[in-house]
């Protein structure tokens, strides 16, 4: 049988606690085996201005903080960053499904995304019909009429539209991001990267 991935992408810059609402609620709802956290890199329609170290490094700091025994494996996966170019969701589940034959990889979006991933994403129809999804429902707004044809969708969550724009806009006017980010991480900020979030 194969094993069973949540996979969480994103930017991660910086990772912050509107984030970890998301695991919490993976750990809880989602049966898998492992929940796998993807930072990415830039994206086609993005520039991620923290490097992929110091996101990793201040995942596994918040992750340490908030899980720090968790019933199922919480892993930091730097398999987007290593691709070394803009990275596109339907490639990287390709790549994945290659490297990882005994695996399922179930993309973990917000529910406001499902009603433009065939418009808007690149390779949006094929991702629809061939990728598992797991769809945090966003309470503001209605799920479309159309889902794809493998998804969960997890209603029990505390919904926070926390961003890390939101969270870099309050770095660069001197406050410390606290309380929608962690101690450590808002340390780590302040001890290492600070001027990477003043841009």
């Amino acid at each position: 049988m194969n094993k069973q991935i949540a996979l969480y992408g994103g930017t991660f810059s910086p990772p912050h606690l509107g984030h970890a609402s998301v695991i919490e609620a993976l750990l809880r709802l989602f049966p898998c085996d492992e929940v796998w956290v993807m930072p990415s890199a830039d994206r086609h329609d993005k520039t991620v201005t923290a490097s992929g170290e110091h996101r990793v490094k201040m995942l596994d700091i918040m992750i340490a903080e908030l899980f720090p025994k968790p019933k199922i494996s919480i892993l930091i996966s730097d398999f987007e960053l290593r691709l070394n170019k803009p990275t596109v969701t339907y490639e990287t589940l390709k790549l994945l499904k290659e490297k990882y034959l005994n695996h399922e990889f179930h993309f973990v979006i917000g529910s406001e995304n499902l009603g433009v991933i065939e418009t808007k994403w690149i390779n949006g129809k094929k991702l629809f019909q061939e990728a598992g999804f797991i769809a945090i429902k966003n309470p503001l707004v209605p799920l479309p009429n159309k889902l794809p044809p493998h998804i969960t969708i997890i209603n029990d969550v505390a919904w926070s539209d926390i961003s890390s724009t939101f969270v870099r806009k309050l770095l660069a006017q001197g406050y410390s991001g606290l309380p929608y980010l962690t101690k450590g991480v808002a340390e780590y900020i302040k001890d290492i990267i600070n001027n990477n979030f003043k841009k």
